[in-house]
């Protein structure tokens, strides 16, 4: 079968992008021609790669959020002609649209009886108006795919009929642990207002004479940084929070860590989640909408109440002072990534793109 996958921007950093290249590399070890379609080309080359799976670009402009909305608009006008004339989109048996845009581009070129939305944000991210267009769009399209079961319900209650739930894959390749006795906890994730980092930063800031030699090592970058370290600076946490940017190594600082820690806003499904865990780190969380309550249903850590940066502390304290309940939720986690092992994911997709095939 060919598959092609449709993107924004393939050299973004960032989960969707991650998650993309896992499953095109999955689909193509079980034997599918498969390929990558990046709209724009923000940067020189992709973060990520998939194996053998070859990556085009509809054009090599960049695209920003910081520009208006109708600049924006006018550049995916432009691409909807290279779109129609790609022989990759043309010539594939199925496209999966990754968000919004990607699925924007596939419609207005016509490619509507062939694509899948794959979504990866949260039902209830968008504006109002954003979610109608989306929902206009997204029931014209062949299927649509979401992170949750939950959001799942929210389109069936749309009307839209054919919606799949298939959930992250894990994306790292684990390294030993050995972060029993480590003193660092860590957190992952772009430096953004979604992340919620300026509340865990408030949440440390009531803990931070208990903590002990206990401290918080951030990887990520993002427009945020500078508003972030002020704030840490500002609060007297430079020596307990850590901002440390990007890393190629991130499997060793999973393995190197005592726990994870995530205090977003909002995500879809968090992948950063799901590395941790598949690296052996007990997880600590905010129940944000959506996917840390899902992943921690059975054990593997702890979710507090959404922004209550008081509830966090406290956990991050209770997971410092008990090393035993670190170690019980470490004993939980095989279970807890069992269901989003490569294989598994691989095997949904599969059968989606079947079933559809034969419709």
């Amino acid at each position: 079968m060919k598959i092609a996958f449709l993107i924004q921007d393939i050299t973004t950093q960032g989960g969707t992008e991650r998650t993309t290249c896992c499953v095109a590399a999955e689909l193509r070890r079980r034997g599918h021609d498969v390929s990558i379609v990046s709209v724009f080309h923000n940067e020189q080359q992709p973060h990520y790669t998939a194996e053998e799976v070859p990556i085009y670009y509809l054009t090599n402009a960049t695209y920003t959020a910081k520009k208006s909305a109708l600049y924006r608009l006018m550049q995916v006008i432009m691409t909807i002609g290279k779109a129609r004339k790609c022989p990759v989109l043309e010539e594939a048996d199925a496209i999966i649209c990754q968000k919004v845009l990607a699925s924007t581009v596939a419609y207005l070129a016509g490619y509507k009886n062939k694509s899948i939305a794959a979504e990866h944000f949260a039902y209830g991210m968008y504006t109002p108006w954003l979610r109608k267009m989306r929902h206009r769009l997204y029931r014209r399209m062949r299927a649509v795919v979401t992170l949750t079961d939950k959001d799942k319900q929210c389109y069936l209650q749309e009307h839209l009929n054919e919606v799949y739930t298939i959930p992250n894959m894990v994306s790292v390749s684990p390294l030993p642990y050995q972060g029993e006795n480590s003193h660092r906890i860590v957190s992952v994730g772009r430096l953004s207002r979604q992340k919620g980092y300026d509340l865990l930063l408030q949440a440390v800031m009531d803990i931070a004479d208990e903590m002990g030699d206990f401290y918080i090592n951030i990887y990520g970058e993002g427009e945020e940084r500078e508003a972030l370290e002020k704030q840490c600076e500002q609060l007297g946490l430079t020596d307990k929070v850590h901002f440390c940017g990007y890393t190629c190594a991130i499997e060793q600082v999973y393995a190197d860590s005592a726990f994870y820690v995530m205090s977003s806003r909002f995500e879809g499904f968090p992948m950063v989640l799901l590395e941790a865990a598949a690296c052996g780190l007990p997880i600590l969380s905010f129940d944000c909408p959506q996917g840390p309550a899902i992943l921690l249903k059975d054990g593997g850590g702890i979710v507090v109440e959404a922004d209550d940066t008081h509830a966090l502390g406290q956990a991050i304290l209770q997971m410092i002072q008990d090393p035993a309940l670190r170690a019980q939720y470490r004993n939980q986690l095989e279970h807890v990534v069992a269901p989003y092992r490569p294989s598994v994911i691989g095997e949904q997709w599969e059968v989606l793109l079947q079933r559809l095939k034969r419709k």
